[in-house]
């Protein structure tokens, strides 16, 4: 299968994953709900900012300041995939990435916030509230992190 098409696939899942859970929490999350006691729970919550409500209210600036990283993202991809310059190991990673920029991205375009419901923290001292789109961006990101070095150490060992 071609990279371009098996990047498709972690895409396509955290695209869905991410809109079936927003429209979820959305009608069934009037009130939070514990699932391990007050450290873990399902709070809606709606972020007019970017990344953990950095520049709330913010207006059309996080819709182009994440439109502007979509494109890069994207066009690195195409030049990546035409170049053979993307690792196959690479292609979970950057599609979850992708994925989730989108997700974030389109829920933003309907009314100018995201929709946020996983929630963490001890008592007061919370971690700002997510979805599942954030998760899939750091994940792939760390997943990068992780893989970088073993695709460079790999590369070195072919040409040598």
């Amino acid at each position: 299968m071609k990279t371009g098409l098996r990047i498709f696939i972690p895409f396509l899942i955290a695209l869905l994953l991410d809109g079936l859970t927003k429209a979820w929490a959305e009608q069934a999350l009037s009130s939070p709900i514990p699932i391990l006691g007050n450290f873990s729970r399902l709070t809606l919550g709606y972020n007019t900012g970017v990344a953990f409500g950095l520049f709330a209210n913010g207006g059309i600036f996080p819709l182009i300041v994440t439109g502007v990283i979509i494109s890069v993202l994207a066009a690195w991809l195409v030049y990546a995939i035409r170049s053979g310059d993307l690792s196959s190991v690479a292609v979970w990673p950057v599609g979850l990435i992708l994925g989730g920029a989108v997700g974030n991205f389109a829920d933003r375009m309907v009314d100018g916030r995201v929709t946020d419901f996983l929630d963490f923290g001890l008592g007061t001292a919370r971690w700002p509230t997510f979805n599942l789109a954030d998760s899939f961006i750091v994940v792939g990101a760390l997943l990068l992190l992780l893989i970088i070095p073993k695709v460079k150490s790999d590369e070195k060992e072919q040409t040598a």
